[in-house]
């Protein structure tokens, strides 16, 4: 197994520090962690990632899906460098300077390698969506979605199971949020669904433009959007 950094280096993840404390330890002492107190961590350096795709398969990803992630991360991460506060951006993106296709593409390996192999043995249609360059396939139990965000702290992609919202994977590395919703017949209310994109080559010829919310991660809870000041008063409550 080779070391696969996700997101891709190349989109502000080549130097990343970050710390990593198990979701289990983090739920149980999320108000310590909020309140200053210090909890166990452990630090990495390098960005992040994981041993998780044998070598020809990271060659595969990365000679067929990066090069558009990171063409639409760093449009993004551009359009959040506003010197004014904001909640909602109108983006346009043109048809000819990226390709959508591949960055759902790419979305999906991220899932893959967030989780354990017992996801690829659960939801092999995903697998098969990856490694098959120009299948389109998707089982309509697959919705993805997106969101802006510059603000908390990451999320890991890792499967829940959510009271709300059904089976929920929540990949947060800025400057975007990403939502994969398994079996949910209800659409998410608040981030754009991009299950699309997997049909992009059909899209017509012209500019696209997307409405997209941003939103702080906080909370370890999937799809929590509360502020820091909004955790903190509960609390007290």
């Amino acid at each position: 197994m080779t070391y696969e950094h996700y997101p891709p280096k190349s989109a502000f993840n080549k130097n990343t520090s970050f710390y990593s404390i198990a979701h289990d330890e983090y739920l149980s002492n999320f108000k310590n962690f909020h309140t200053g107190q210090k909890i166990q961590s452990k630090i990495f350096q390098g960005g992040l990632g994981g041993y998780c795709l044998c070598e020809e398969c990271n060659n595969f990803l990365g000679t067929n899906y990066v090069k558009d992630y990171v063409k639409i991360a760093k449009i993004f991460y551009s359009a959040l460098q506003q010197d004014e506060p904001f909640k909602c951006m109108r983006l346009k993106l043109k048809k000819s300077d990226v390709n959508l296709f591949y960055f759902i593409k790419q979305i999906v390996a991220i899932f893959i390698c967030c989780n354990d192999v017992w996801f690829t043995e659960t939801y092999p249609e995903l697998l098969e969506f990856v490694r098959k360059k120009e299948s389109k396939f998707l089982d309509p139990k697959f919705r993805f979605y997106l969101y802006l965000n510059d603000e908390g702290e990451l999320r890991n992609g890792v499967f829940n199971i959510t009271n709300l919202h059904g089976e929920i994977c929540e990949f947060v590395f800025p400057p975007f949020g990403l939502v994969l919703n398994i079996n949910n017949s209800n659409t998410l209310e608040g981030i754009a669904e991009i299950t699309s994109f997997k049909n992009y080559e059909d899209f017509p010829d012209v500019d696209l433009f997307f409405n997209l919310n941003k939103y702080p991660t906080y909370s370890p809870v999937p799809l929590d959007f509360r502020t820091k000041e909004e955790i903190n008063s509960s609390f007290l409550e």
